[in-house]
């Protein structure tokens, strides 16, 4: 039984602390890889503090300049050795680091200003070449013959700048969503790819990336998706955009054969690389990704580096670097990464590949052992000799094994269908005992902080926020069904967590990120978001099963917090709040199936109040004999206010969260569907708080007839787990290869029926309980309600999440309680606040 997938980096024997300025050349505490692959980096490795955002090798084949969150380094990649460093409080670029000849340049914003372009000063500073060139993002950067190409992907244009003068040229516009950009050697002609592809023309189907009133509308397919990714090409003499070229989805890394007059583009969403003919303009090649036996989407292709015939694609989905023979666009193997590689190289002499992975070894501790923290991140750098064909062949069947999956042209098994009812069948297709599924989302919290006190599972008393006295119905739940105590959120904000629980898969955009300033895509506001699998409706729909969805995806609820109590109050008044809310989905698909007077997200509006309409749905479900196959459920209120004065408190509203799921789940086991039903209770993040095991691990319940009543099942698991069990009761295929490699969750159910209800239990805290007021209050404690009350809480992780984090503890811990102290490796994405974002 897999207790913990961790990366697997070589164990040093002397216990040097890792520091923004000592890289370590391995770690002696791996994380745990979410995705159940694991990770054995080819090549010589050095870790960091942060994720990697880009690398490329110096003037010498010695020396390497990498982009991490907090940090640009000179590295002398053979003895570990920084040369220099320089910190900066900024936003990197995508793929914001390059290399002249001359001088290293990095694409940057950096806090409370716009996008910049900036060059290494003496090894010791940031030196503003171009500044205030556009807000909120900033992509790669292209430079040859002094003139510097650099993408501004909120304002869908490349910037032109003279290096030797700072001068900007002028802007010119591209496709939607400009990420990399490449450029020839002479200077005048440049290539951008565009995420969000073209722009519309009349008869397309659309739809807004987020919710501004001059939100882009992009191209989408009959799903909701993003469905066109294109490349510019600028003639960088005349300022001028001259064609666009369309190619698979989500175009990231460039590479371009001048000699060869081809342009090679990585298709992150297609998982595809496109060859284009740059004389003509036109695609003249594109070769489908495919080095696994089975054809599952995730691949996931971000960079790419050109040598000696040989393309080199380094695979964020599959940890690897794919290689390729360029004249024939054929696979010929692939070298194992760190977690997510991202940017590539070659040396000056062409003997080595520099391959930056975004989240290398996995989260880290925090400063001191058993206090993990989900944005602990470690990115890597991995110095690798470029391969022969012996060293390739067993460097191939390393990424294949640690992907679980056979290569391609491996002989699979085939078997026949079982008509035997499973409770978790084998395989989709076969027969299923489940003909109800109930999928219920909440809310950003770690293992530790609720089932810390639970004393059946792996769990950290001194962690916990949120115990029993908060929330009794989930405990209740876990000790009569089955404690999940290694199971863990693969998503490590709002915004790709709602991307893990419903896709199996997240794809660069979100990854990166590259939405900030645009969208906060945890709501379905954002089609970019989204990856080419779709949704698990999506895949339910396609198959014939009926699906209602009650808040997820369906936008934001304009409810002040203001609203919060009086709303309450209606409910404990037996107000009946049915026909209340009247709810549009973003996505103009999702409309036919989802629950319109169900709210949107929002914390204003309690969580018993969702479970009052969830359930009232379920009792004319009951009268008219039916019921959906699969059910989707938001309840968001453990998510809290702080302690913004007069808010409802923290546990008041943790509790309202357990309440709910209580009496939910009581409503459902007393149906006339509980004897076919499961339901699957998760958080879509662990982000605020500690765990002492790892910063994913987080919250998940399983409930169900056939589950093994008083069971603790410490498989690994993940997000990933419960929509492939899922996926198996419904008879549906995986949406990506992370769900199929995958541990399902059979251990945790049984093919015999135990079918006695679920009685819910009342709450023990003050469901009315309310935040003192900032001037009651002293030191620490009127400073973090203050706060609270300034931050943005109509989106998730808008909030500076390292403060939250901070204002919970002592709120509820007390303010003498030493709060796990933190290596500065928090993520705020939505706020910008560059002082707690993720280093």
């Amino acid at each position: 039984m897999t207790r913990l997938i961790a990366a697997i980096f070589p164990l040093c024997g002397v216990a040097f602390a890792q520091t923004a300025a000592r890289p370590l050349r391995s770690v002696t505490d791996p994380g745990i890889i979410t995705t159940r692959q694991s990770i054995t980096p080819a090549g010589v490795p050095t870790v960091f503090e942060g994720k990697v955002w880009g690398v490329t090798f110096g003037a010498k084949n010695s020396e390497v300049w990498v982009l991490t969150a907090g940090q640009v380094y000179q590295m002398d990649w053979r003895e570990n050795k920084v040369l220099s460093n320089v910190a900066h409080k900024a936003l990197p670029g995508l793929l914001g680091i390059t290399f002249t000849g001359r001088q290293t340049l990095v694409s940057a914003v950096p806090r409370q200003k716009k996008a910049g372009l900036y060059a290494i000063e003496n090894g010791s500073s940031l030196k503003p070449v171009a500044e205030d060139l556009g807000s909120n993002n900033v992509g790669g950067i292209a430079v040859a013959a002094d003139t510097a190409v650099v993408p501004l992907p909120f304002e869908n244009k490349a910037a032109i700048i003279d290096v030797s003068t700072g001068k900007v040229r002028g802007y010119v516009a591209t496709g939607l969503v400009p990420f990399a950009a490449v450029i020839n050697r002479a200077g005048t002609i440049a290539y951008v790819s565009n995420w969000g592809g073209r722009k519309p023309v009349a008869g397309d189907k659309t739809a807004p990336t987020g919710l501004a009133a001059n939100a882009d509308q992009i191209v989408v397919d009959a799903r909701g998706i993003a469905s066109t990714g294109t490349v510019t090409r600028i003639d960088l003499t005349t300022l001028q955009a001259t064609h666009t070229i369309a190619t698979g989805l989500h175009p990231n890394g460039l590479a371009w054969d001048e000699t060869s007059q081809r342009l090679y583009v990585a298709n992150n969403n297609s998982d595809t690389v496109t060859a284009i003919n740059t004389t003509t303009n036109t695609v003249a090649q594109t070769l489908k990704l495919k080095p696994f036996a089975v054809d599952a989407t995730g691949i996931a292709p971000t960079a790419l580096a050109l040598h000696n015939g040989k393309l080199y694609v380094t695979c964020g989905g599959i940890n690897a670097v794919v290689v390729v023979d360029a004249k024939l666009m054929r696979q010929e193997g692939m070298i194992p990464t760190g977690w997510y590689p991202n940017s590539v190289a070659v040396s000056p002499d062409g003997r080595h590949l520099a391959v930056g992975s975004l989240l290398g070894a996995g989260s880290g501790w925090r400063d001191e052992p058993g206090k993990r923290f989900v944005h602990s991140n470690r990115g890597s750098v991995n110095v690798i000799d470029i391969p022969d064909a012996a060293q390739l062949t067993q460097y191939t069947l390393a990424v294949s094994e640690n992907n679980r999956l056979p290569l391609a042209g491996a002989m699979l098994p085939v078997t026949a269908v079982v008509t035997t009812p499973k409770a978790v069948p084998a395989k989709p297709g076969d027969a299923s005992q489940i003909e109800h599924v109930v999928y219920i989302v909440k809310e950003n919290r770690t293992y530790d902080q609720v089932f810390g006190d639970l004393e059946k599972g792996n769990g950290d008393p001194t962690l916990v926020m949120f115990g029993e006295d908060v929330t009794p119905n989930q405990h209740k739940l876990a000790r009569e069904f089955v404690v999940l105590d290694n199971f863990y959120a693969s998503g490590g904000n709002s915004a790709d967590g709602h991307q893990w629980l419903t896709q199996a898969n997240e794809v660069a955009y979100t990854m990166w990120p590259g939405y900030q300033g645009r969208s906060y895509p945890f709501d379905g506001t954002d089609p970019i978001g989204i990856a080419q699998g779709g949704t698990i409706w999506d895949a339910a729909l396609k198959r014939g099963k009926t699906v209602r969805i009650f808040g997820e995806y369906a936008g934001r609820q304009p409810e002040p917090p203001a609203q919060r109590i009086p709303n309450l109050r209606r409910w404990k008044d037996g107000a009946d709040f049915t026909s209340v809310f009247n709810v549009t989905a973003p996505i103009a698909q999702m409309n036919a199936i989802l629950a319109h007077n169900y709210p949107a997200y929002s914390n204003a509006v309690p969580d018993v109040v969702r479970a009052q309409i969830f359930n009232k749905h379920l009792d004319q479900w009951e009268k008219d004999g039916k019921m959906p196959n699969l059910a989707i459920v938001q309840l968001p209120s453990d998510h809290t206010y702080g302690t913004s004065p007069g808010a409802s408190s923290p546990k008041a509203m943790v509790a309202d969260n357990d309440l709910a799921v209580g009496l939910i789940v009581e409503a459902l086991s007393k149906s006339r569907f509980w004897p076919k039903m499961a339901i699957f209770i998760v958080e879509d993040d662990a982000q605020n708080g500690v765990d002492h095991v790892d910063g994913h691990r987080t919250v998940a319940l399983a409930v169900s007839p056939f589950i093994r009543r008083g069971h603790v099942d410490s498989t690994f698991y993940s997000n990933q787990s419960m929509l492939k069990t899922m996926e198996l009761q419904l008879g549906l295929p995986p949406l990506s290869l992370f769900d199929l490699i995958a541990n399902d969750m059979r251990a945790s159910f049984q093919d015999v029926a135990d079918s006695r209800p679920f009685e819910h239990v009342a709450n023990r805290q003050d469901l009315f309980a309310v935040n003192p007021a900032a001037t009651a209050l002293k030191g620490e404690a009127r400073k973090g309600a203050i706060q609270s009350a300034k931050m943005r809480w109509e989106i998730p992780d808008a909030v500076p999440t390292e403060k939250l984090n901070r204002i919970l503890w002592h709120s509820i811990q007390g303010q003498s309680v030493a709060y796990p102290r933190v290596r500065r490796a928090v993520f705020a994405p939505y706020s910008l606040d560059i002082e707690d974002d993720d280093r």
